[in-house]
């Protein structure tokens, strides 16, 4: 048990972000290793000669001190990660990479410290004996059963304490392990003879102890990999959302606070111009902008408001020329602002809203909101124009914050679902080597290809700038390559032919279609070849040429015919070809199944081929 429980965490050193669970995973490499040799010295074995009963109790001793101790230092590498999560996520492949790097230095550690130890007990002869012949028990076996279920009992305050580190089940799996290894070692404390009853009642709690270990590292870390792997990320989304509340509610002190007047002032008719001059003066001093007019030519002839404390020019250097309005704007956002104001003076009766960047005279760049139309009021040939602009910099920035959270989000969501699916394949690897059967072999092996095939999209959607959409040729090379190499036994003359042009698929339409090419590529290495020494796979990608469908035994030319596909994938051999009495859409074969399910699933059409060797032509869109 404790060897499986090194085995998981050790696979999984590099993603695990959990250091406890590192710790006492290598720990109980180096614990169940001094635990065997206890094994080995029991009467009967035969291993160790002139020895004697004292060996057994020291080695017993030694496995209980490092695991006493283990459990008591674990608590002290729990590291909260909530803050700084941006960070963390940028930082990713250094995290990983320290992971390992702790992995191997805690190997290390127990490494010297346990041989140190051994080598005292069989070569030194210095290690305090636990037994001596005639006298039974020492005083040292009977204090350190007292002092390891002190250090025991020490450790569970520790983890009491990190205990928001953990998930509530692991938490009282781990805390029940450690409660019953305290009383396990009680136990021993008060036997006088190593056969006594407290003896075995002692190996009994151990055995209990060991078992909720393994629950708590393997099968609550591992078969339910979302209760562990994704606590961390749930301290980071909850502050995520905590910012996120924040920001939003800045944005609506910022929409309150431009109120909903600009519209009622800046539409509001009136019959005397005096009245509508006057009230337009009114909003100008109490709104925290700028309320502006300009003439036919667009040039500004009154200007009111905070003028200086946005633009950083004073209203009289715009006003006089001296500063042009189009040079403050930022030079890629001229053309919007200037395409907008040629809209309006075509259309009076055009209302234009409009963001862009200004610089300030001091440098200084900042969002701005205009909001402008024409001088509506009794003389129809007014060409005048009026509006206002306000700052939404605050704005712009609580949404650029909260679309980077979000982004941060996502990305570390396809990162743990890749780790996850990366855990199963893992696990599958290691119940394949219990098995000699060929087809259970072959069957672990194809799950594990087509868990991989989707973990591969994950962490291309992971490490990609698009958040929703990958490269599907890129991903075809990756997958291809993957597949070949675990095929490669005995296929080294199969070549693989690739035409796949540049075509971004979202997450939705990439998974199925990886799995589909995954089984038809794992059907053609498999099959295709059998008691041939070479041949050739070819994949094809490309996007729709004018009406390719011909017509074909194994078209479906209703599908074909109702629908329009914007791509086209072909996966093909030179093999041996499927048989013609098969039809592989109701074929007994779990590959070909799954492949008529997930085109149907993309809403595509699927044709099969057989002049050749093999073709499957796939029409679908992205």
């Amino acid at each position: 048990m404790a060897y499986v429980i090194f085995l998981i965490v050790w696979k999984s050193r590099a993603r695990l972000e959990n250091r406890y669970l590192i710790l006492i995973g290598v720990a109980f490499f180096f614990i169940g290793s001094v635990d065997f040799l206890h094994t080995l010295t029991f009467r009967g074995m035969e291993v160790f000669h002139g020895f004697g009963i004292n060996l057994t109790v020291q080695l017993w001793i030694l496995a209980r001190y490092l695991e006493s101790i283990s459990f008591l230092i674990a608590p002290l590498f729990l590291i909260r990660t909530g803050e700084g999560a941006a960070r963390d996520f940028e930082n990713r492949s250094v995290k990983s990479a320290e992971g390992s790097v702790f992995a191997w230095k805690v190997f290390l550690v127990y490494g010297i410290i346990t041989i140190f130890c051994l080598l005292s007990i069989f070569f030194f002869r210095n290690f305090p004996a636990g037994y001596i012949e005639g006298s039974g028990i020492t005083p040292f076996k009977l204090l350190s059963e007292y002092v390891i279920s002190f250090i025991l009992f020490c450790s569970l305050i520790a983890l009491y304490i990190k205990r928001d580190h953990f998930e509530g089940k692991v938490f009282r799996l781990l805390a029940a392990s450690i409660f019953l290894a305290a009383f396990g070692e009680l136990s021993f404390a008060l036997q006088s003879h190593v056969a006594e009853f407290p003896n075995i009642t002692g190996h009994y709690f151990k055995l209990l102890s060991f078992y909720l270990i393994y629950q708590a590292v393997v099968g609550i870390g591992f078969e339910e990999p979302c209760t562990l792997l994704f606590r961390e990320l749930k301290h980071r989304e909850e502050d995520f959302r905590q910012k996120a509340i924040f920001l939003g509610e800045e944005y609506n002190h910022i929409c309150r606070m431009i109120g909903v007047n600009r519209t009622s002032e800046l539409r509001n008719n009136m019959p005397e111009e005096s009245k509508d001059q006057e009230n337009y003066h009114s909003f100008s001093q109490h709104f925290p902008g700028i309320g502006f007019q300009l003439d036919e030519n667009l040039k500004p002839i009154t200007m009111e408001g905070s003028v200086e404390e946005i633009t950083g020019y004073g209203s009289d250097e715009i006003l006089s020329g001296k500063v042009d309005l189009m040079e403050i704007i930022l030079p890629e956002d001229q053309h919007l602002v200037s395409g907008y104001w040629q809209k309006l003076k075509l259309n009076p009766k055009l209302v234009i809203e409009n963001e862009f960047r200004i610089r300030k005279k001091s440098g200084e760049t900042k969002w701005v909101r205009e909001i402008i139309q024409k001088v509506q009021n009794s003389s129809e040939d007014s060409g005048k124009f009026q509006g206002l602009i306000y700052d939404i910099t605050g704005r712009k920035m609580a949404e650029e914050a909260l679309e980077k959270i979000d982004r941060i989000r996502v990305k570390e969501i396809h990162h743990r679902i890749k780790n996850n699916l990366q855990v199963i394949s893992s696990l599958l690897s290691l119940q394949a080597e219990k098995f000699e059967d060929k087809e259970v072999i072959e069957a672990f092996r194809e799950s594990q290809n087509r868990i991989s095939s989707i973990a591969m999209i994950h962490e291309e959607l992971h490490g990609g700038e698009s958040l929703d959409s990958l490269d599907f040729a890129d991903y075809l090379k990756k997958l291809t390559a993957d597949l070949f190499n675990s095929y490669r036994v005995g296929k080294d003359g199969i070549r693989l032919k690739l035409e796949v042009e540049k075509v971004c698929l979202g997450m939705d339409t990439a998974i199925p279609l990886g799995i589909i090419v995954n089984e038809l590529v794992s059907n053609s290495l498999k099959h295709a070849f059998s008691g041939k020494n070479e041949g050739e796979i070819r994949i094809s990608l490309q996007g729709r040429k004018p009406d390719t469908a011909d017509e074909h035994p194994n078209s479906d030319r209703e599908c074909l015919e109702s629908k329009e596909f914007n791509y086209i994938l072909t996966v093909s051999d030179n093999g041996k070809g499927i048989p013609e009495e098969m039809d592989f859409r109701t074929t007994d074969s779990l590959g070909l199944q799954l492949i008529t399910v997930l085109v149907e699933q993309i809403d595509g059409c699927i044709e099969l081929k057989r002049d050749q060797g093999t073709e499957f032509v796939i029409r679908f869109n992205s």
